[in-house]
């Protein structure tokens, strides 16, 4: 039901206004009418009075009190009535015989039998913002006033007065006195205000991305003593698997050792950026001559533990929209299984198709990455914002995350950020969406390729472990201009190799 109430400001000073109730919800009341006209005449008629009000009584000579049973002709001579008596039946019957006599009438804590709302108000100075709910939850509504309350500036009635002031001087018609207050007020609110939103709104992003990261470190650091307790110490003492361990780690040209340096790198760049694991990852393996499923199919392996923890972090902070999550992840899932069908089918018979397209997708990703680190902040504000469909961003997503192991936080959280979403809730609710993807990705390609890759989502995983209990404290002291410099670089540099050798051979 949407919401129909018209929010009028009432000179209530110049307004009578009964109270019905003598307990703590009508002292609520009673507080909330001082607290914006401190000179209301009240009268305020209940069987029995707390101490409370009565003490208000002290401080504010235009309340009187009755203690005493309601009566009809306490409607006489008022203006408003607000209903307080912890007995819904007679609130009903106080209700109709206020009608009758055209009395507005407020029923506490039923909105449904409310003629009027008080309106949860924010203060500052002669400005005053009203804000409803439709009866619907006034804790949200307490809560959007305290946020008002903190953003809007305590000079904003100097602000006020200045307007007025030169509202009052100049001269011409009503068009050109619209015209000028226009240019002054949209001048104001420029003036170092609104162009530094885009730089807070990305500081808080990376913040709370470090924020979810030491989070999940908890997390992370677990499953890295289990695994090397439960794997290294028990299997090997019970089973003696000391050399079938060492063969495990030598194989592929000691590529267990290349991954645990590919987990360590993705996991500082994405404790720093809040994304880039899977292309920094890719680009590494495809640099190595791994084969492309094998590729994807290990990144998502290993991504399905680092992402169920900061799934779990983003979810106990309070960063997901569960709306967005639902509306992304099911079709991220149909694309993540169709990409993962797609590159298990094809990616290793035409692997000299598959390799370049995939690296000049990396190498795209990374002259994006550069970009970000020298673009200007300020443009692009004037522009107006399209929204992005969720459900395609979230297919094409998916795809392309599955088929080229990567890429679903340049591309889906990066498109939303620029949209001008919350990036708290872009971040947490595509973290939630990414953690799904990741794991139906995983299960893909263990059924397609099996699961002779373990070497490889070892290395990356116990590379990431290690590394996330010190991530936060090195990326803290780490200009975040320069990593997107030197990662960008970096990813481009591989991407070109891997190019270069495709090409070639």
């Amino acid at each position: 039901m949407s919401n129909s109430l018209y929010p009028i400001f009432l000179k209530l000073e110049n307004l009578s206004l009964l109270i019905i109730g003598g307990g703590k919800v009508a002292l609520e009341k009673l507080e909330s009418v001082l607290g914006n006209s401190p000179e209301t005449s009240i009268k305020l008629v209940a069987k029995e009075i707390i101490p409370e009000v009565r003490t208000l009584q002290n401080q504010f000579s235009n309340i009187t009190l009755h203690e005493r049973a309601y009566d009809d002709d306490d409607f006489n001579d008022t203006d408003l009535a607000i209903i307080a008596v912890n007995d819904i039946e007679l609130a009903g019957e106080i209700r109709e015989k206020a009608q009758k006599k055209s009395i507005l009438v407020n029923v506490a804590d039923k909105p449904d039998l409310c003629d009027f709302y008080l309106g949860s108000i924010v203060k500052k100075g002669s400005l005053k913002i009203a804000i409803s709910t439709n009866g619907k939850s006034p804790t949200i509504a307490k809560r959007l006033r305290e946020t008002f309350t903190e953003v809007i500036p305590d000079e904003m009635d100097h602000v006020l007065d200045n307007m007025q002031h030169i509202r009052h001087q100049l001269t011409g018609d009503f068009n050109y006195k619209v015209k000028e207050l226009n240019k002054i007020t949209t001048e104001y609110l420029s003036d170092g205000k609104v162009s530094s939103k885009p730089d807070m709104e990305i500081e808080k992003l990376i913040n709370i991305t470090k924020t979810a990261q030491r989070k999940a470190n908890i997390y992370l650091a677990i499953i890295g003593v289990l695994l090397l307790l439960g794997l290294f110490g028990l299997l090997v003492y019970q089973f003696d698997l000391a050399d079938d361990i060492q063969y495990f780690l030598n194989k592929d040209g000691h590529i267990f050792y290349w991954m645990l340096f590919a987990g360590f790198m993705a996991e500082i760049v994405a404790g720093s950026m809040g994304m880039g694991y899977g292309v920094i990852c890719t680009t590494i393996l495809l640099l190595l001559n791994v084969p492309p499923p094998v590729v994807s199919a290990s990144i998502h392996s290993a991504e399905s533990f680092t992402t169920a923890a900061g799934s779990f972090s983003h979810y106990k902070l309070g960063n997901v929209n569960k709306k967005m999550v639902w509306v992304l992840f099911p079709l991220a899932i149909v694309g993540s299984v169709v990409g993962a069908l797609t590159l298990s089918h094809y990616g290793e018979h035409y692997a000299h198709i598959v390799k370049p397209v995939i690296a000049c997708y990396t190498l795209y990703l990374g002259i994006n990455i550069l970009r970000n680190a020298f673009k200007d902040k300020k443009s692009g504000q004037g522009k107006s914002k399209r929204r992005t469909n969720l459900r395609v961003l979230g297919l094409a997503g998916g795809f392309i995350d599955s088929f080229a192991g990567g890429g679903w936080g340049p591309l889906v959280t990066g498109t939303l950020i620029k949209e001008g979403r919350i990036p708290r809730y872009v971040v947490g609710s595509s973290t939630v969406a990414k953690f799904l993807l990741t794991v139906t990705s995983a299960i893909t390609f263990i059924f397609t390729i099996g699961i002779h890759h373990w070497n490889i989502v070892l290395g990356l995983l116990l590379g990431g472990v290690f590394t996330a209990p010190f991530s936060a404290m090195l990326t803290a002291k780490l200009p975040t201009k320069k990593m997107f410099v030197v990662v960008g670089i970096v990813v481009i540099l591989m991407s070109l190799i891997t190019i270069t050798k495709s090409i070639l051979s």
